[in-house]
């Protein structure tokens, strides 16, 4: 009886601490008070953002025959993998030669995710794509137990002062415009996991490499050709 208490003892302390690991590691890569991001859905939304949509974060002439729409979580490591190695020879080629209109659209996954989505669209417009290419390269400095110094610090060069960041970061209205734009992408499009692309229409779930990106063009480009 003695030793089969000392073995309920052991696996009691056991699972204590495995439930402890495990909230650790969940709350892991926040270092942010993200309290006031809740989940919640649609029906709790400020009534007043409903008719409000986000101004569109595109690139590229919006008279290209071919538009590219790009669901992304900012922590999302094959989002990074995408604007790290895709994007730019994607832009390059395509985007800049006015064959490809690109539109990123936000579909955070988790609360850092949301808090990066907002600093984008806190900083100025005219530098929120670029913004947005910073923090996926530098996606392994601000996905950590250090984030709120390095969000801060990456937010400061890109215009924010530390006010700005704390106001950004609380702006409800921005936080409901977001949540609204993801519920939409789920509604419309079944978008349920990132990175999610839209190519004049048709979704595309996952990374894909350039060569994939390219020979689409392509088959689009070919068949908008007058015989």
């Amino acid at each position: 009886m003695k030793t089969n208490r000392i073995i309920f003892i052991f696996l009691g302390i056991t699972l204590c601490l495995g439930i402890f690991y495990l909230s650790i590691n969940t709350n892991k890569n926040t270092g942010i008070d993200l309290a006031f991001i809740d989940n919640k859905n649609t029906n709790e939304l400020n009534v007043s953002v409903l008719d409000a949509s986000l101004q569109e974060l595109s690139i590229g002439d919006d008279k290209a025959p071919i538009t590219i729409i790009e669901y992304s979580s900012m922590t999302c490591s094959h989002c990074a993998d995408f604007h790290t190695n895709t994007y730019p020879t994607l832009k390059k080629n395509h985007i800049e030669k006015g064959e490809v209109r690109f539109i990123f659209r936000e579909f955070p996954l988790d609360k850092l995710s949301m808090a990066t989505s907002m600093l984008a669209r806190c900083v100025d417009s005219s530098i929120s794509l670029a913004f947005i290419d910073i923090l996926f390269q530098n996606r392994n400095k601000w996905y950590s137990d250090n984030a709120l110094a390095e969000l801060k610090n990456l937010s400061k060069q890109a215009g924010l002062s530390s006010e700005d960041f704390d106001q950004c970061l609380n702006d409800q209205e921005l936080l409901d415009q977001l949540i609204l734009q993801k519920e939409n992408a789920i509604k419309e499009f079944q978008i349920n996991s990132t990175p999610s692309f839209i190519i004049n229409g048709n979704v595309i779930s996952g990374n894909k490499p350039y060569s994939y990106f390219k020979s689409e063009i392509e088959k689009i480009l070919d068949s908008n050709k007058v015989i």
